[in-house]
């Protein structure tokens, strides 16, 4: 059976692990905070070369990083698929789910460790992030009605970055700039809502609050957080 290793409060390892659920595939997840060094699992730079989540251990090795770690999961169960058939639509599902990932989440993942501290990014910081996420959110509707899916007529991985990483630039955007920049892309608000409503994502979401008191004592241990 293959191996899940990082923690439920990531978004990085939620996204193999809704993959995984949604396909039906056997899993077990193994508990991995990040934190690598001499004081801290250095034995799991072995499972991933940077120390972060997630990882993912195959009868033949490890595989880390999650784009990576998709391509395995698709490939290897083809069962019940996220992408489309056909070239052009693979590549516009790819597409759209290398835009959340760059332009939304690696946006609003500078201010993370501020939301998690309770503290104030620097003016510099959030004048970038308020410039370029509103230029990314009026691009991302040239991309996705968000009509029942991100893309097409069934889930894939398109709704898998969306429902993963899209509620991250949410919470950022309401604590430091006091508004939802992604109110503002027609259908995202229900489409959101509709999502929310699946099974798997309930469990993504469910397991992730149970993992938070763990995690954030974790950070407090290693951060000072």
């Amino acid at each position: 059976m293959i191996k899940l290793h990082g923690f439920s409060s990531s978004n990085y390892y939620n996204v193999p692990k809704l993959a995984l659920l949604e396909k039906g595939v056997e899993f077990e997840e193994v508990l991995s905070y990040t934190g690598v060094g001499a004081k801290y699992k250095p034995e799991y730079l072995d499972k991933s070369p940077l120390g972060k989540v997630p990882a993912l251990e195959t009868p033949e090795g490890f595989i880390s990083e999650s784009r990576a770690i998709l391509e395995y999961i698709e490939a290897m169960y083809p069962s019940e698929p996220l992408l489309p058939t056909s070239p052009f639509g693979r590549a516009k599902v790819q597409e759209l789910a290398q835009f959340i990932e760059l332009y939304f989440e690696l946006a609003a993942r500078r201010m993370i460790p501020n939301l998690l501290s309770g503290t104030q990014p620097s003016p510099s910081v959030l004048k970038e992030f308020d410039t370029n996420i509103h230029k990314a959110t009026a691009a991302l509707a040239k991309l996705s009605s968000f009509q029942s899916f991100a893309y097409g007529d069934t889930f894939s991985l398109a709704d898998v970055a969306a429902i993963l990483n899209l509620p991250v630039v949410r919470d950022v955007g309401k604590r430091f700039l006091d508004e939802d920049p992604l109110s503002a892309v027609p259908g995202l608000d229900e489409y959101c809502a509709q999502m929310e409503e699946r099974p798997h994502v309930k469990t993504i979401r469910a397991d992730a609050k149970a993992d938070s008191p763990g995690f954030m004592a974790h950070l407090k241990a290693l951060y000072g957080i």
